[in-house]
């Protein structure tokens, strides 16, 4: 394995209700590794997660299982 080699990464943007801003960041807190979210302190609502092409799959899963739990939309998928 090539330690120098690093996996790129891409963004997901996403946007929930203000009251669930600290639940979802700290659900991939949880998920140590799955993705790193950074809240966006500019824009009320939007969260960035940083994905690896391996945990994309998997992040987006979760967010399509939390799409029916509260308002979330995906604002930009980047690839």
């Amino acid at each position: 394995m090539d330690r120098g080699a690093s996996q790129e990464t891409s963004r997901i943007t996403i946007r929930v209700p203000r009251e669930e801003i600290v639940f979802v960041d700290m659900l991939f807190k949880a998920y140590e590794g799955l993705a790193l979210a950074t809240i966006d302190r500019e824009t009320s609502g939007l969260i960035h997660l940083d994905v690896t092409q391996g945990t994309r799959p998997d992040v987006l899963a979760i967010l399509k299982d939390l799409q029916d739990r509260m308002p979330l939309s995906i604002i930009e998928e980047g690839v």
